[in-house]
């Protein structure tokens, strides 16, 4: 497979993941009915925030020192999905120095159960991340291994660290040990509780 279709398919898998652990989100307010002063009513629309994903840690914003130390190249990083900003995420990916795979970190409103009721998702393994409450988990379809996922429990739901082997490379370790060990390097990086 080319380098571009493995670039494409690590997007697919990532855009996926955001979009399935998102759910559905209707995208407009309620409706309220006011009356005026002539006496009609008029309808408005409830507006939401400026920007519902403030609240979110934003893992693009780790420091160049954080992600050469954990052993991911810098200048490979890219932002969102495919240069596109999910409403609800907010998602960073980086090529690690050996190559053979790429590290997204996913910030977003799912809880790590709502990651457990996740049909897609197996082998569950309780983790302690620093004083959070963490859960390691593989995708169901991944016969071969090659992808591993740690949530990491936040105020506001999740972070994901998701490693994922490149396919032009192939798998040259184990992703769940690098997923670990990522997640133990970053976890001083994550946002207070």
């Amino acid at each position: 497979m080319t380098s571009r279709g493995n670039v494409l398919r690590g997007f697919a898998v990532a855009i996926g993941a955001a979009l399935v652990l998102a759910g559905c989100n209707d995208s407009t307010g309620p409706v309220a009915t006011t009356p005026n002063t002539t006496g009609a009513t008029s309808t408005v629309a409830a507006t939401k925030p400026a920007d519902p994903d403030a609240a979110l840690w934003n893992p693009c914003d780790l420091s160049e020192s954080a992600i050469s130390g954990t052993g991911l190249d810098p200048a490979s990083k890219k932002k969102d999905v495919a240069g596109v900003d999910f409403d609800g995420w907010k998602v960073c990916s980086w090529r690690a120095s050996a190559k053979w795979y790429d590290l997204t970190i996913l910030s977003g409103t799912p809880t790590l159960a709502d990651v457990e009721q996740r049909r897609d998702f197996e082998a569950f393994a309780p983790q302690t991340i620093g004083s959070r409450k963490a859960v390691e988990f593989l995708d169901a379809g991944d016969k071969e291994r090659l992808k591993c996922a740690i949530a990491v429990e936040m105020s506001y739901g999740s972070v994901l660290f998701r490693v994922l082997t490149r396919n032009s490379v192939g798998k040259q370790g184990e992703p769940c040990v690098e997923a670990r060990r990522h997640v133990d390097d970053l976890a001083k990086d994550l946002p207070v509780k």
